[in-house]
């Protein structure tokens, strides 16, 4: 065809300045024509990128009752401050728990490490749409984390069951329960 380079080089699309140094000069003797640089979420061996699963603060439905008393206005900003200064992160590889408002702290739970969940749903927070949310991990830090009045807890409740499923088969992490015949509860020990 007329008017067309003929050098694969010439005709070659570069995603950026580092993709275009590393086929001249490093990948050089490797590079084949028209092949692209394989991205490293289809390594293997190498984890696919964290994407973010499921994002959610409390509700300030749970501090109704210092709203409607006339004297609890001012403790109810500052838990409604507080509320929403919470923020829940679920992730594909972890739990993120950001709280405060002047200063922040960060709690992350490995999802590997999650080691049950239980939803609840009272009934007035159920007729509004919201749920509590238990999780239990062997993380050190933050063994047992509830969550109050979340929004769509189950639906919540449902991604983490998948992301923890998820993350264990990709780690190959497997629950190895085992009876203690002193107390006749199980043991739980993450491998």
């Amino acid at each position: 065809m007329a008017g067309e380079p003929t050098d694969y080089k010439a005709r070659r699309k570069f995603k950026s300045p580092a993709h275009r140094r590393a086929v001249y000069f490093g990948d050089m003797l490797r590079h084949k024509p028209g092949s692209e640089p394989v991205p490293s979420a289809s390594v293997p061996g190498r984890p696919p990128p964290e994407t973010v699963l499921w994002v959610g603060t409390p509700s300030s439905w749970q501090i109704f009752w210092w709203w409607i008393s006339i004297i609890g206005i001012p403790v109810a900003i500052v838990k409604h401050l507080l509320l929403k200064s919470t923020q829940i992160t679920l992730t594909t590889q972890r739990l993120k728990i950001r709280t405060g408002y002047f200063s922040h702290s960060l709690e992350e739970i490995e999802l590997y490490r999650v080691k049950d969940w239980t939803a609840s749903e009272p009934f007035l927070q159920r007729l509004l749409g919201y749920g509590s949310v238990k999780v239990v991990s062997s993380d050190r830090t933050a063994p047992e984390v509830t969550f109050r009045w979340i929004k769509d807890a189950s639906g919540f409740a449902e991604t983490l069951r998948s992301a923890v499923e998820a993350v264990r088969d990709q780690k190959r992490v497997r629950t190895l329960e085992v009876d203690d015949p002193h107390d006749g509860d199980g043991h739980h020990e993450n491998l």
